[in-house]
């Protein structure tokens, strides 16, 4: 007799071998026919869909019906997706027709192009039809309905079971967004897929024309690059979408497979591009400007060893390059903004939106998120319209910016041509009053022959000014002001020799004006300097002064006219080399000194050069040889001395002692 304990045993073997056994069974039977009837999406099919992978792409139909039937598995996602695989996919679905009219369906494969894709019918008497067969080399027309997505006509009674057997390899992805669809529902997706295209296309095509137009006009550099941006995006949406296998290029299957990592190096470079001129980073971040152009050409040199060597693994990587590249383009533009906001916030905003589609993209390629098809495709849509208008709104706010800098600009010339115009009249002015001084050196005594000398060079070198800054090579405001203080020290010796000269030309000495007395050591000389500058560089010399902060014991005008005497002769007599004004301090006095490297002269040849009757033989430089002797009397006449300074081995050095205040 059994006891308790016993019983209790045998219950627990006999559950254990019933649930065994169910496991068995289950493992082992194949999955249960899905009930049709109506449309069917991917996420119904995903519970009834099983896969097997051929790595070595030897088997076919008989196998997965008869020896391998048994090593199909359910998928784990909720459409087939195995990532970049080399192995050749099958895919099976039991099929029960539960309608009782309906035997006309479509399988849609929402994908443009497989390279290899077959589409089997297995009925319950055992015959097989084969409804799709594409290679490599199958042309557009070959299809079995004409739609720029893989779609397969499947005849399937009422009542009837059937099973489906698709193998296929993309040669990029292996995601394969399945769906069941009556002819109605079809016809229903198909038409509103297609309204969808042709709409974003419609909007592209019209930024195009706009682009190009406003090309035309206003022919901006920024333009151009902004056409080559919607272009290539237009064309890979085109591409995507199958609509350019279908209408651009329908026989060319092979170019149609490549052509996505053509469009992908296309938009790597576009995209790096464009940032570089909007941003123009090559004026306001050259060290960027280096880096996008590195991360360019390295992308796009991976790209073409990368199609030749590896093609599929090409196209995942293009993904995660068009990724850095939209990122690197919008790290660049926020850099941009922190000093420029105004002249970037479209370009900021668009690419912003650009890095949540291309991190859509990478999440579902690149990681393996479950990403619908749909969702990622009408994400980049949405986000290349966007980006479009933006970049659209950038480009006529750069050009609004361009306008405005322009008139500002036009402004600027005006106010330049006024100040010109009045230079100009000032000159006219000297010049005239420097005729009168011509004519009147011949009747007049020994300091109006002064005045004129001293007016010839200063004269020359002012006329150059002038002429530079009409050709506009010195407008700064620096170059007007010394201009100006030219044209001052010029009118005042003028004005005060020929009045002295009609009043009484016995009186030499120039009358120092409150004028003159605001004007220093330091400014006198550096007027000097810029007077002369230009004359010395037209000549090649190097003209050099050395800034002070002295101050001395002398009128700003017999300073100016001495000292103008010494560097208009240091710059006739040298032929190269460097003229050098500076000041050095000399006990109780200031010692303005002017070197030259030109021929050179003795003592006996310096005292020579003061005479005014004297002109020493040794040049062939023109002129009447009154500089230094003019400079040597001026000194006599104000109690300072004028010296040469025989230490330097070539050239000479003339020197001027005046008090220190």
């Amino acid at each position: 007799m059994l006891k308790l304990a016993d019983l209790i045993r045998l219950f627990i073997v006999f559950i254990g071998l019933s649930l065994f056994s169910v496991g068995i069974a289950s493992a082992t039977s194949p999955v249960d026919y899905l009930e049709v009837d109506g449309p069917q999406s991917g996420l119904d099919l995903s519970e009834h869909i099983s896969y097997y992978l051929d790595p070595e792409w030897d088997k076919n139909l008989d196998d997965m019906v008869g020896a391998l039937a048994d090593k199909f598995k359910p998928i784990e996602t909720t459409k087939p997706d195995f990532g970049y695989i080399d192995s050749k996919v099958w895919l099976r679905l039991k099929l029960k027709n539960i309608t009782q009219d309906n035997d006309d369906w479509r399988l849609y494969v929402r994908e443009n192009f497989l390279q290899y894709y077959d589409v089997y019918v297995v009925r319950e008497d055992g015959t097989v039809n084969h409804i799709e067969s594409h290679t490599p080399s199958t042309v557009f027309s070959e299809r079995t309905i004409d739609y720029p997505e893989l779609v397969s006509p499947i005849t399937f009674a009422p009542d009837e079971r059937i099973t489906l057997f698709i193998s296929y390899w993309s040669g990029g992805s292996s995601n394969a967004a399945l769906s069941f669809e009556t002819l109605d529902s079809f016809s229903t997706i198909a038409l509103r897929r297609t309204s969808k295209y042709y709409i974003s296309y419609g909007m592209m095509a019209i930024l195009l024309v706009a682009s190009f137009l406003a090309l035309l006009i206003f022919r901006l550099e920024v333009l151009l690059s902004y056409i080559g941006c919607v272009g290539v995006t237009l064309l890979y949406l085109v591409h995507i979408d199958g609509v350019a296998f279908q209408f651009i290029w329908p026989h060319f299957p092979r170019f149609n497979s490549y052509f996505s990592i053509i469009i992908g190096a296309f938009f790597v470079a576009v995209t790096y591009n464009f940032a570089r001129v909007f941003l123009q980073t090559k004026i306001y971040h050259p060290r960027i400007d280096k880096l996008l152009f590195f991360l360019n050409f390295t992308s796009l040199f991976i790209i073409c060893i990368g199609a030749v060597v590896d093609p599929q693994t090409t196209k995942k990587a293009i993904i995660l390059m068009i990724f850095i590249a939209i990122l690197s383009g919008t790290i660049t533009g926020i850099l941009a903004s922190f000093k420029r906001f105004k002249q970037v916030r479209f370009y900021l905003f668009a690419w912003v939106c650009g890095v949540l589609t291309a991190g859509l993209m990478n999440l579902r390629h690149i990681f393996g998120i479950d990403i619908g098809q749909d969702a990622e495709f009408d994400s980049i849509r949405v986000s290349i319209v966007v980006d479009a208008i933006m970049m659209g709104l950038g480009v006529a706010d750069r050009y609004r910016q361009v306008l405005k800098a322009r008139q500002a600009e036009a402004q600027l010339r005006v106010e330049t041509a006024n100040k010109n115009l009045e230079l100009n009249m000032r000159l006219y002015d000297l010049e005239e009053q420097y005729k009168l001084a011509t004519e009147l050196v011949a009747t007049r005594d020994k300091d109006m022959k002064n005045t004129v000398h001293d007016l010839k060079q200063p004269l020359h070198a002012l006329r150059l000014n002038v002429q530079k800054l009409k050709e506009g090579k010195a407008a700064e405001n620096d170059d007007v002001k010394n201009i100006d203080n030219t044209f001052s020290y010029l009118e005042a010796l003028i004005s005060d020799q020929l009045q002295q000269s009609v009043v009484d030309p016995r009186n030499s000495n120039p009358v120092n004006n409150d004028d003159e007395q605001a004007l220093g050591l330091p400014m006198v000389l550096h007027t000097i300097y810029e007077m002369f500058l230009t004359d010395a560089k037209k000549k090649g010399l190097e003209f050099r002064y050395v800034e002070t902060s002295q101050q001395a014991n002398i009128a700003p005008l017999v300073l100016m006219r001495i000292i103008t005497n010494l560097v208009s002769n240091a710059i006739k007599h040298a032929e190269t080399g460097t003229i050098l004004l500076g000041v050095r301090r000399a006990q109780n006095n200031l010692r303005v000194e002017v070197h030259d490297m030109g021929t050179g002269m003795t003592d006996d040849e310096f005292s020579r050069a003061c005479l005014r009757t004297v002109r020493l033989q040794k040049t062939n430089v023109q002129g009447n040889g009154y500089g230094l002797a003019i400079a040597s009397e001026m000194a006599k006449n104000h109690g300072l001395k004028l010296q040469h300074i025989k230490r330097r081995k070539i050239g000479t050095t003339i020197a001027l002692e005046i008090p220190i205040i």
